[in-house]
């Protein structure tokens, strides 16, 4: 599985802190909306995919009586985030 510019700006979240899919939403939204429009849906799908890759990892955690999942970077994904970072550059 091929990984997209989507892919490396939600690695680069990740690399800063902890988020949830709502949270990546709403921050790439603020930092890069205006002139990188993703669907919506795309930036839900995204963290999942990377948990697949082994680029990031879930957990459940829970908020008064509701769970929400909250993703962090692997370091198999920082290693990914440096290395798209380097083809950037190159």
């Amino acid at each position: 599985m091929q990984l997209t510019t989507t892919s490396y700006a939600i690695l680069g979240l990740l690399a800063v802190k902890p988020w949830t899919t709502y949270e990546l939403a709403q921050q790439m939204r603020r930092a890069l909306g205006q002139f990188w429009p993703r669907a919506e849906s795309k930036l839900y799908e995204e963290p999942k995919k990377l948990v697949r890759l082994g680029l990031a990892e879930s957990t459940l955690e829970l908020v008064g009586k509701r769970s929400r999942t909250v993703y962090s970077i692997t370091d198999q994904g920082r290693a990914e985030a440096i290395r798209g970072g380097e083809l950037l550059v190159e």
